[in-house]
């Protein structure tokens, strides 16, 4: 099963703030996450077909293989993926559509098949499926709840149940996967042995008619995936779902999200643009665990590592954006609760870990980034300023005070910057530019909540820290040479980097790390041009957007990070992750700068390029092909939908910070 959780981007998402399904451009459902979003995944294999019966059956025509063909797209943006699959050699077509129930943990799939022949024929839909329960091979049982025709595989107490109810069961076979027993080969063939139970690694395959279809004709199929903690939980969420049809069921989920969505103005002869507002919406939705708050960065498609460190889990500094964004959209509940989560998961010193499951349980991690304590403290006081909402202030003040506590004992004396750490790209170990652009803005928000809540003492000592810390980037950061500002300074580096600065005739030194043990390198400065610069006008307004300073800067960063391939902004000078591509999000944000300084059709053309490197069904990615454009890894990502979302506002004039430069 290895194979199966080696990285692959979905095409399609969807879920309901518990429950969250990726999906292939195939209509094949990929991985399936439950209870909450990040944790754990459950899906092995899930394969449906279609089998003719007759005076001589064929095998089964799976929908996902070849040379079936079709498209994929998002039904009015809603949370609702039809995929159209077509096969011209058997004269069939299916229209499937993919969703999970708003309020029940159940995965409907409804079909719609269509025969393209001039005879009547008799169809099967066929199923074969496999769950690696809490991503383990181990402790599960498959069987077939005969009374309800009902398959169940369950690890502890977690059940996944199959149920295509009002359609009669006409074969069924369960067996180890991977070993001669598997189903798969035998249900290909339209064989099924009837075993009705099997334990460790289980897979079943499952038949059902859904009888003669004349020429011209289709019929709808639906089958229901439940997850639940027990066997009656499932089967009592599989009772409701067979209780209306999949064609009800869609019309209601439909009806869910375009009451959500229906927060937002149509615009006239936009539609693409507004497709594509409503869509972020809903993506940042998807990602956000409904209990907690907690968003995730991405669907998790990578949970071996081998590409990266993860994606499925919550970053601070992330979800910031993401609030900012529905801050700004006008979806304060949302981004509240986010912040309430930010406030229960901040540890007693004041700071945050890297990244948390939206259980609020840390994450696998490498490490703090101060500039996320800056980030949250900032985004407190952006979601008071629209709101003016007291019950929120007082809930988040003690957070606030920790959290200003924490920036003040990690400034330092030589320079009155932040304390090396992580960057933003989590890579570089130094004293960043936008870390300190990030605490700038982090205790000058302190500052004003402080005032706010009557606390003058804090207040004007929070605003003094903060006004040192632009003080301090002007005289430490600002490099004359490039006449941009470097990417940071006092970087920690390995023994050949230290050579070769050493070489090169740039300041750099060594010392030990605090056991004694082991010698680290620094150098003074580091001078690639890095598209954070970004942060010191937005979203933490430590410089204005017409400032000189930023003139040149922003001339600095689309000369050396500009693709003059496929267009699009890299992250910074070197960068290597994934072979270096352009990101959405750096473009996006280069955008909203030229939007705040009034360049409309420079901000424009960023926001195209954007729009015009998105999945088949409208997603953005993280990174864009270098050679080829398009997404090449992460998909869907949230920060790119919140930058999305945000330059859109930024492009009408609705972007809230633009008033407060």
């Amino acid at each position: 099963m290895r194979r199966k959780l080696l990285p692959l981007l979905p095409n399609a998402v969807t879920g309901n703030g518990r429950m969250l399904a990726t999906i292939k451009n195939t209509g094949e459902l990929y991985r399936l996450f439950w209870p909450h979003i990040d944790q754990a995944q459950h899906l092995g294999q899930f394969f449906v077909g279609i089998r003719e019966t007759g005076p001589a059956p064929e095998g089964v025509w799976w929908l996902h293989e070849s040379p079936w063909y079709g498209e994929q797209h998002y039904l009015n943006e809603t949370a609702v993926v039809l995929t159209q699959r077509r096969r011209d050699d058997v004269a069939l077509s299916v229209e499937q559509a993919d969703f999970i129930l708003p309020d029940d943990d159940v995965l409907v799939r409804q079909y719609r098949v269509t025969n393209l022949s001039d005879r009547a024929r008799t169809l099967n839909i066929v199923v074969y499926c496999t769950f690696l329960i809490d991503e383990s091979a181990l402790y599960d049982t498959m069987y077939l709840e005969l009374t309800n025709q009902t398959l169940i595989q369950f690890r502890r107490d977690i059940f996944l149940a199959l149920r295509a109810p009002g359609y009669p069961l006409v074969g069924y076979h369960t067996g180890r996967r991977d070993t001669p027993g598997d189903p798969l080969a035998a249900a290909g063939r339209g064989e099924f042995y009837g075993g009705s139970s099997t334990l460790r690694a289980g897979a079943g395959a499952v038949a059902w008619e859904i009888g003669e279809l004349l020429p011209g004709e289709n019929r709808e199929f639906t089958l229901y995936l439940a997850a639940g903690s027990s066997e009656s939980a499932v089967l009592e969420l599989l009772s409701r779902a067979g209780a209306k049809s999949g064609q009800q069921w869609r019309e209601l989920t439909v009806n869910f999200w375009e009451s959500w969505l229906g927060q937002i103005p149509p615009r006239a002869n936009l539609t693409e643009e507004h497709g594509a507002f409503r869509r972020s919406l809903m993506v940042l939705k998807l990602l956000t665990n409904r209990e907690t708050g907690g968003s995730i960065a991405a669907p998790e498609f990578d949970p071996f590592y081998t590409g990266c460190g993860g994606y499925g889990y919550c970053w601070p500094r992330d979800g910031m954006y993401t609030a900012l964004a529905l801050d700004e959209a006008g979806y304060h509940r949302e981004a509240r609760e986010f912040y309430r989560f930010a406030a229960r998961v901040q540890n007693s010193d004041g700071s945050w870990q890297q990244r948390y499951f939206t259980s609020g349980f840390w994450a696998p991690t490498w490490g703090k980034q101060i500039d996320q304590v800056g980030a949250v403290l900032w985004g407190y006081h952006h979601h008071f300023s629209l709101t003016r909402d007291r019950e929120f202030l007082l809930e988040i003040w003690p957070s606030t005070a920790l959290g200003a506590a924490y920036l003040l004992g990690h400034l330092s004396s030589s320079n009155g910057l932040p304390e090396p750490g992580l960057d933003l790209w989590e890579d570089n170990f130094v004293q960043s530019t936008y870390a300190a652009a990030a605490i700038h803005g982090g205790l000058k928000g302190a500052a004003a909540l402080a005032e706010s809540m009557g606390a003058t003492e804090k207040a004007e000592k929070w605003a003094r820290a903060a006004e040192n810390v632009r003080k301090s980037i002007f005289k430490h950061l600002w490099n004359p040479d490039r006449q941009c500002f470097m990417r940071g300074i006092n970087r920690r580096v390995g023994c050949h980097d230290y050579q070769c600065a050493l070489d090169r005739g740039e300041q750099a030194w060594k010392d030990r790390e605090p056991t004694g043990l082991y010698e680290i390198y620094w150098v003074e400065k580091d001078t690639r041009i890095d598209s954070s610069l970004l942060g010191l006008v937005f979203p933490f307004q430590v410089l204005a957007p017409d400032d000189p300073l930023m003139d040149s800067t922003i001339k600095a960063i689309e000369q050396a990070l500009g693709n003059t391939r496929v267009g699009g902004i890299h992250r910074y000078e070197g960068d290597g992750y994934r072979g270096g591509n352009p990101w959405i999000l750096t473009t996006l944000w280069l955008g909203i700068v030229h939007a705040l300084r009034g360049e409309q059709d420079a901000a424009r053309t960023l926001y195209r390029w954007a729009l015009d490197n998105t999945s088949t069904t409208g997603l953005l990615p993280e990174q864009v092909d270098r050679e080829r454009g398009g997404p090449a890894w992460v998909l869907p990502l949230g920060w790119s939908h919140a930058m999305f979302i945000l330059l859109d506002l930024a492009l009408r004039g609705k972007l809230s910070l633009a008033s407060k430069e």
